[in-house]
Order: C-alpha cells, then sequence, then structure tokens
C-alpha cells in the first residue's frame, strides 16, 4: 500500500513539474553589414532590444531633453563654483 502511495505521489510530482520554458526575447540583436541604395557600405552593429516597461518612453524622453539642455544645467553650476 505505501508503496502504491509513493508511486502514486511521485507520478503527481511529475506531472505537475512545469517543463515548459518561457521564450523571452533577446536582449540584442546584431544588425550584419549592407550596401544601402546609393552603394554605400553600412557597417554591421548590435540593436537593443526593445523595453516592455510603461514607463519607458517617458524615461526616454526625459533622457533626450536632459542631454539636449545639458549646457544650462552645467552654466547654472558653474555659476555657484568658488572662485
Amino acid at each position: 500500500m505505501v508503496k502504491y502511495l509513493l508511486l502514486l505521489g511521485f507520478i503527481f510530482l511529475i506531472g505537475c513539474s512545469d517543463t515548459q520554458e518561457e521564450k523571452r526575447p533577446l536582449k540584442s540583436t546584431y544588425v550584419p553589414p549592407s550596401i544601402n541604395y546609393k552603394g554605400q557600405f553600412r557597417k554591421g552593429y548590435v540593436r537593443k532590444s526593445i523595453s516592455t516597461s510603461p514607463n519607458a518612453i517617458r524615461n526616454q524622453s526625459k533622457s533626450k531633453y536632459y542631454y539636449k539642455t545639458k549646457g544650462k544645467y552645467i552654466r547654472r553650476s558653474s555659476k555657484n563654483r568658488i572662485k
């Protein structure tokens, strides 16, 4: 009787195991070198993956704003220095 219970429990555990692996998108993809319509050579590069975060676009726009207006932040901080 105990053997049957152990065998049944073992079969139950094997049946419940999650063997399906979740397929995740690649972190980055390699874009091979190519030649465009003008005949110019284009180097290969690594393209970053697309973020699935809901705040990704907001963070990207804030980052672009900071780097486009970085001069004003640097000028403001340089005025406060002690000479």
